[in-house]
């Protein structure tokens, strides 16, 4: 019965990480956020690209 415990413990994972990850939304929402402040930076680019151009 000992043996049977010892594997047990090797083949279960450790009870304080979870299995699979918290939440998929946090790190996709992160990734939304980026790409937004991404986006808005490169239209400032831009902008002021059109701006120096035009005068």
């Amino acid at each position: 019965m000992q043996n049977l415990e010892v594997s047990t413990q090797n083949i279960l994972p450790n009870q304080d990480e979870p299995i699979l990850p918290r939440s998929a939304w946090n790190s996709q929402l992160n990734y939304l956020k980026l790409m937004f402040r991404a986006k808005k930076a490169l239209d400032r680019i831009e902008q002021s690209a059109e701006i120096s151009i035009s005068i």
